[in-house]
């Protein structure tokens, strides 16, 4: 080979290495978060179709905190996991409950989040104060949702009806509309719909479980734990986790969460 050639070559292998050097650092540099955007006000598309939410605004405080940009990866909420898995994203950050099963195969950043699933009725209706009140009736969730799995297992020992749906948004037009009784979800979920709709919506009493939320990871994932736990504690500190909670829930549901699972699987 002629000097020439190889000087060409050595350059062409250079040329490699400082791309993927390059490339790396961008990746390292982006923070792929997984969200089901149906979720209000956790995470949903408004009028101009902005991704926008509690989880949005507290994943990107937390970006800042790590010194990532965001990239926020909208999934299906039936196939989250599976994205995951796959490496589709970083972490889930999606209203995700901590429960027992869950933790067998992922890791979670400490809870940011108090959560637990409740019945949302009409109001008035002061006739469900535990399960046992949904005998008889026709109860809407969101398919695979920790409210589904609740539902399912109560439906062992209760006869109730069970309708779900793809989108929690279909759930409350479905209750409007008179095709189901009562609603399992989570918390937060509740307090937006009862707050936009409160001639439509009210929450019982009946509270089925204890399940506060917590971001998502790979078990190998233990580095970045860390990481997202250290900031999640310096938002907290400096009360930009409560000012996230009353700007999207109306109220502070950051503080003194309890961790204590309480979880029907």
């Amino acid at each position: 080979m002629k000097k020439t050639g190889i000087i060409a070559a050595l350059l062409m292998v250079m040329g490699i290495f400082l791309f993927a050097g390059c490339t790396s650092k961008t990746d390292s540099s982006v923070l792929k978060i997984g969200v089901d955007d149906s979720y209000p006000p956790m995470e949903y598309r408004d009028k101009d179709n902005n991704l926008v939410g509690f989880d949005v605004a507290l994943a990107k405080e937390i970006g800042k905190k790590l010194g990532m940009e965001v990239e926020f990866v909208s999934t299906a909420w039936d196939g989250i996991f599976t994205g995951l898995d796959t490496n589709n994203y970083d972490i889930i950050m999606s209203s995700v409950s901590i429960t027992p099963k869950r933790l067998e195969k992922y890791i979670f950043s400490k809870p940011y989040l108090s959560n637990g699933q409740v019945i949302v009725v009409k109001p008035g209706d002061t006739a469900v104060t535990k399960a046992e009140d949904l005998k008889g009736k026709k109860i809407g969730v969101q398919i695979g949702t920790t409210a589904d799995t609740a539902a399912q297992k109560y439906m062992e020992t209760i006869d109730f009806q069970l309708e779900k749906y793809d989108e929690i948004i279909q759930t409350f037009s479905a209750m409007k509309a008179g095709y189901v009784d009562y609603i399992v979800v989570d918390y937060p979920v509740a307090i937006e719909y009862v707050a936009n709709d409160p001639a439509s919506f009210e929450i019982s009493s009946a509270q089925l479980t204890n399940e506060p939320i917590g971001i998502c990871l790979a078990k190998e994932n233990t580095e970045l734990k860390d990481k997202i736990d250290k900031a999640i504690e310096d938002l907290r500190a400096d009360g930009t986790l409560k000012k996230i909670s009353e700007e999207w829930l109306g109220a502070d549901y950051t503080s003194d969460i309890d961790e204590k699972l309480n979880v029907i699987e």
